[in-house]
């Protein structure tokens, strides 16, 4: 009988107090400091100041699955702005990269990815700097705007300074260290997108693909547009692999994003390989994924094989 009692007490203790029984029971453990910043087993990341911004950038590197199995050199997609954006494309990536599994081919090609986010203290700091970085001219009025809604004073303007960061800075830096072969993509989203745009149209050399989501074509009344028709109408026409893509639902961008795609249609530049997506249901902000894995699969698609 007294068995019984013993075994019923300590049942009803478990069942009444059961942290306190498991707190008992579990051995020490010592856990590491939090560590601030990105960290993934397989991303290297460093950072640095760049003399022409005078910005603070994070540098993420994530390399593909045969990179330490020989001396193979790689194409390198550039993702400026947020560490989302090169989380985002890295996840996409390597979702894709699980085909085989499926029973499926390769869907992509092996490509380096390179983010270069901002250093920020704050949502409100990002998007001062932000706004200075991807804006390829300075216009007084969102100026104005701007430093009252980001609560601080805004300068637009700073996409050029921010295109010599990547040429002169972090493009030697990436090509020096890593198997990157002359190869390179541009990816961006918003003003990021503003920015590639704005590359792709003014700077003809630096980069073959870009990946150009919602674009602000709004920018400095049009000056992407402008710009695209002076080269149709010149011997200058633009080239390279394109993905440009808006959300249907992005109501205020929608006319702008069909003007461009309608003008690269009648211009029909030779050397330009170009996919326009317009995504049914979605706005300015849950495009964003959509935009990504739709944009490596027309960049880097891998060929096929024959059967």
């Amino acid at each position: 009988m007294l068995t019984i009692l013993r075994a019923a007490a300590i049942t009803w203790t478990l069942l009444v107090f059961p942290a306190l029984a498991i707190s008992q029971a579990q051995p020490s453990t010592t856990f590491a400091p939090v560590v601030k910043g990105l960290v993934l087993q397989d991303v290297e990341c460093s950072e640095f100041h760049s003399r022409f911004t005078g910005h603070d950038y994070h540098v993420y590197v994530s390399l593909p699955a045969s990179y330490r199995q020989g001396d193979r050199r790689y194409p390198v997609l550039y993702v400026p702005d947020l560490d989302e954006g090169f989380l985002s494309l890295k996840g996409a990536n390597r979702m894709m990269g699980f085909a085989k599994l499926e029973g499926m081919e390769d869907m992509l090609e092996e490509f380096i990815l390179v983010g270069v986010p901002l250093k920020w203290e704050g949502v409100s700091d990002w998007a001062r700097q932000r706004a200075f970085d991807l804006t390829p001219t300075d216009v007084e009025t969102v100026d104005t705007s701007f430093s009252k809604l980001f609560g601080g004073d805004v300068k637009t303007g700073g996409g050029p300074m921010f295109l010599r960061t990547l040429k002169e800075e972090l493009i030697p830096l990436i090509e020096s260290k890593y198997r990157a072969n002359s190869d390179r993509g541009l990816a961006g989203f918003s003003l990021g997108g503003l920015f590639a745009a704005y590359v792709w149209v003014y700077d003809s050399n630096t980069f073959s693909r870009y990946l150009i989501g919602s674009p602000s074509l709004w920018w400095d009344n049009g000056m992407i547009l402008k710009a695209e028709a002076a080269k149709g109408e010149s011997d200058k026409g633009l080239h390279g692999r394109v993905f440009l893509s808006i959300g249907a639902d992005e109501s205020e961008e929608l006319s702008s994003f069909k003007n461009l795609t309608t003008a690269l249609k009648t211009h029909a530049y030779p050397n330009l390989q170009v996919e326009t997506h317009i995504f049914e249901g979605e706005n300015h902000l849950s495009v964003v994924q959509a935009t990504f894995s739709r944009g490596l699969r027309f960049l880097y698609a891998k060929p096929r094989q024959k059967q």
